[in-house]
């Protein structure tokens, strides 16, 4: 028999996790910066095999010389800093603080015999994360190690009595990222919309409680709240509840209609694999359905529409959620 996680037995263990992890503290809008920053040294642990990313405010010591040493250095867009007398920027991105002390260090050999050098973090910034919906305390956090979506929703107290099954996490593909000591910026891409249900992500497991990413969006959606999500070259951008059942001709006519340029003949409807975070797509002629060639298309929970233009489809997932995402609490994030 299979076993389900009741949504009664989901609180209680993320309140137990979350008063073992962060007695004392919740994740409010309404926290000072003192508190937050008090917070967020409590949520991301320790910083030992932290990577250093774009945004990031190091402080450079090079001890008994203070015209080499340098407080305050933030980390360019393309992940390098500038140190005094050093003709070119130093790449800073994707190494730890000891590596990017020896880094340092063979820089300055130039200069000095046997220069003794130590870095450190003093503002963390380039790995943000945003927690939003149906939970007790949204909130934006900055993660300086790994963590999965369960043990992230510990730290917002949980899903909230409203919350429904369902965790949405919005994923830019085009965020650099770190392979190796190399920066890595992937170019343009549309967001990825991944779908968890909430009750396995607490049971663990790659596919159903993966890894958080920098820069991702993650939202417990509201229970008997299922929407399906379009985007692309239509005249606005927009999540529509399936609280009834929605074909793709009545999403494209919600969503305004088409704007001049869409491609209605290949229309995509990318949808979520049972059990899975990957998805199908499905390429639809709308011509086709409006003609009564081939019958209209009932979109499921989650699907994501795109009606491309000319030269594709639109960027536009992150827009659909913009209202609510201001609405979490004030953890500075800085976007290169």
């Amino acid at each position: 028999m299979k076993t389900s996680i009741s949504k009664r037995a989901i609180l209680g263990l993320t309140m137990i996790l979350g008063s073992m992890l962060i007695p004392g503290h919740t994740f409010s809008q309404s926290a000072s910066p003192e508190a937050e920053s008090n917070t967020q040294s409590k949520f991301t642990g320790t910083t030992q095999n932290y990577k250093i990313g774009p945004g990031d405010v190091i402080d450079i010591v090079v001890t008994k010389n203070d015209t080499l040493s340098r407080t305050g250095v933030r980390v360019s867009s393309q992940g390098t800093i500038q140190l005094a007398m050093l003709d070119n920027d130093l790449p800073a991105a994707c190494l730890t603080e000891s590596q990017l002390a020896e880094r340092v260090k063979e820089a300055y050999k130039k200069y000095l015999v046997a220069p003794s050098v130590n870095v450190s973090v003093r503002e963390f910034n380039s790995n943000p994360v945003a927690v939003i919906g149906a939970v007790n305390s949204p909130g934006r956090f900055q993660m300086q190690r790994p963590i999965r979506v369960a043990e992230l929703l510990t730290f917002v107290n949980g899903p909230s009595a409203n919350a429904g099954r369902t965790i949405d996490i919005i994923r830019d593909p085009s965020r650099p990222y770190c392979e190796g000591p190399n920066l890595v910026n992937p170019g343009p891409a549309s967001e990825e919309l991944l779908s968890l249900n909430l009750a396995d992500a607490f049971k663990g497991g790659e596919q159903t409680n993966p890894f958080v990413k920098a820069g991702d969006i993650i939202r417990v959606a509201e229970a008997d709240k299922v929407n399906a999500y379009i985007q692309g070259n239509i005249r606005s951008s927009l999540a529509i509840s399936l609280a009834e059942p929605v074909t793709l001709t009545q999403a494209i006519a919600m969503a305004g209609g088409p704007t001049a340029g869409a491609r209605l003949d290949k229309i995509s409807i990318r949808r979520q694999i049972s059990g899975s975070i990957n998805r199908d797509e499905l390429m639809v002629n709308l011509k086709d359905i409006n003609q009564g060639k081939r019958d209209d298309v009932l979109l499921q929970p989650n699907d994501i529409i795109d009606v491309p233009g000319p030269s594709g489809s639109r960027k536009l997932l992150t827009d659909i959620f913009r209202t609510v995402i201001p609405a979490v609490t004030r953890v500075p994030i800085y976007i290169p």
